[in-house]
């Protein structure tokens, strides 16, 4: 590790002692690059590329993709907005407030940073703080449930959900997707182990998630309607392939919003998220046994 490095690094494990955590109150790493809000529900949602920061003293990534996740991070604080609202608690939220330009949090170290300390810090206070997170919903619940939220143009208005497995394999034979290969390489393998449903139940059946998403009228894909989606098609990338573990108890998917009627203005993004935690308020008892309900009351005693 380089010494820069290191000293960032060991200022920032000071920065976020158990001691320092209180829902809802935002955590920042070095110069507020990242940010962390903790939670006190088994929900971590992260936004690695809806950040518009440009430090001069950081150089720009010159390959991969440097466009922002338009309004990505917006949603991703109307969506903790709309449980609080609901629920009286708080979700996980990571956000990283840089440029795409300037780090992408979604891609191993090489890509993401391209050799500047300083990204390279914001990477890895990036992850850490996810894993900082999901260990405290395990630790609380028993289960943490990731969602990395991006946004996507392409020309098929739909919600994209990335479970790890491309359009190619999505396109098997219910047989096969149901061998255990396919699903001890998904992303929610913590949930297939132990679901009396099949694995493309959970992928695309009646109560997956991208079948609650088209109730509520947001067309998604793998789905009852769109099973296999079409190209192209996001997968799912780095974050939720290092942190959906099943050893670690962490299950999850990566969203990629279209952003027509979704994401482009405040209304529509109130709206989505709206109907995101109504999905999400489903979903959660079905397959991680955890209801997102406000908490019950204290008795006074009599």
């Amino acid at each position: 590790m380089r010494p820069l490095l290191a000293i960032l690094s060991l200022v920032a494990s000071c920065i976020c002692s158990a001691a320092d955590l209180t829902p809802g109150v935002s955590i920042f790493g070095r110069s507020s690059f990242i940010e962390y809000i903790p939670g006190d529900l088994p929900l971590i949602i992260s936004a690695p590329h809806g950040g518009r920061l440009k430090p001069a003293d950081m150089p720009d990534r010159t390959n991969g993709v440097v466009d922002i996740d338009a309004n990505t991070q917006e949603l991703a604080r109307t969506i903790a907005s709309v449980i609080h609202e609901q629920t009286g608690r708080h979700i996980h939220l990571v956000i990283c407030s840089l440029h795409r330009s300037k780090l992408d949090a979604n891609r191993d170290l090489p890509e993401a940073a391209q050799n500047s300390p300083l990204a390279e810090h914001a990477w890895t206070e990036h992850h850490d703080f996810i894993d900082q997170a999901c260990a405290a919903a395990v630790k609380q619940f028993g289960v943490a449930f990731l969602i990395d939220l991006h946004g996507h143009g392409h020309a098929e208005a739909r919600i994209e959900l990335g479970y790890l497995h491309n359009a190619l394999e999505l396109a098997d034979c219910d047989e096969a997707l149901n061998e255990s290969t396919y699903a001890n390489a998904g992303s929610l393998r913590w949930i297939a182990e132990r679901s009396p449903l099949s694995y493309t139940a959970l992928l695309r059946g009646p109560q997956s998630f991208g079948a609650l998403l088209e109730l509520e009228g947001f067309p998604a894909t793998p789905s009852p309607r769109i099973p296999v989606p079409t190209e192209p098609f996001f997968r799912g990338g780095y974050t939720i392939q290092r942190h959906c573990s099943a050893e670690r108890q962490v299950a999850g998917l990566q969203i990629e919003a279209n952003r027509p009627r979704l994401r482009d203005t405040a209304e529509n993004r109130l709206q989505f998220s709206h109907a995101l935690v109504k999905v999400l308020r489903t979903y959660f008892p079905i397959h991680l046994g955890i209801r997102l309900d406000p908490p019950k009351p204290v008795l006074e005693a009599q």
